[in-house]
């Protein structure tokens, strides 16, 4: 975690979506290697997978600083090698209605924590592509999974709404994730496991600004005892990444990277 002063003050900034893309990898290793960020969390059914293992094991960083970024959309499942469900709003629109089974979800998220291991990672967190793991069923498989490969770090969103202004949707959808988040905690404690207390990077996902890493390290001077994590997806840009990833709407990986570049 990155020690934001002379004392215990605390902010861990962790890239997401190491394994997507080769440019993403280049953008995520360089800022690791540089010491920008704390860690990186890989994507086990990322298309770019291999690279990112390639390039982190060159590196010879230390083990804490990846984690695992589960994930149970878009790209093809580990377990099956078939195309996931197409997007975030179905999947939970199907969970809800008992259409994904939870033992699919189990096996599935074991085969990605397996892959991982297999690959000569131990990874030392986890969180979850578009958050899924806080829902109710996932996070139980979550913590079992945590527990039995001895992971000691599941990411919360815990973001204070007052913290930002306008997205009414994605402000309403932040509210949700709180709400889900408070759960999780409570069954992360339970479980003997750890997290962060507070997140920000939610709101502007994806589109990151200096505004949001200052609301970060004002959380770490008003909670010295708690852990802050501020959550990035940073990249180096070409035209095949936009391409491939246009369907996401308004992305900045550049805009991310240069940020952390230029303010740590």
């Amino acid at each position: 975690m990155r020690e934001t002063n002379a004392m215990s003050h605390k902010l861990f900034i962790v890239a997401d979506d190491l394994g997507l893309h080769k440019s993403v990898n280049d953008g995520i290793i360089f800022l690791l290697k540089s010491g920008k960020i704390d860690g990186a969390s890989l994507m086990p059914n990322g298309e770019a997978f291999e690279d990112a293992v390639k390039q982190y094991l060159e590196a010879k960083l230390p083990s804490e600083k990846i984690g695992i970024h589960i994930n149970l959309v878009e790209q093809r499942s580990v377990l099956s090698g078939k195309p996931m469900t197409k997007n975030h709003r179905l999947f939970f629109i199907k969970y809800m209605l008992g259409l994904i089974r939870k033992d699919d979800i189990q096996k599935e998220l074991e085969a990605q924590f397996k892959k991982v291991i297999q690959a000569g990672i131990k990874p030392s967190f986890i969180n979850g592509n578009q958050h899924l793991h806080l829902l109710p069923g996932v996070m139980e498989t979550t913590i079992e999974l945590a527990q039995k490969y001895g992971i000691n770090y599941i990411r919360i969103v815990n973001e204070p709404v007052s913290l930002n202004k306008g997205k009414f949707f994605r402000q309403v959808q932040l509210i949700f994730l709180n709400f889900l988040s408070k759960l999780a905690k409570n069954k992360i404690k339970k479980s003997g496991l750890e997290g962060n207390d507070y997140f920000v990077g939610f709101v502007n996902a994806m589109n990151l600004e200096k505004g949001d890493i200052k609301a970060a390290r004002n959380l770490v001077e008003k909670y010295p005892n708690k852990v802050i994590e501020l959550g990035c997806h940073p990249g180096y840009e070409d035209d095949d990444l936009r391409r491939r990833f246009k369907h996401w709407g308004d992305c900045h990986w550049q805009k991310e990277l240069d940020l952390l570049n230029d303010y740590f």
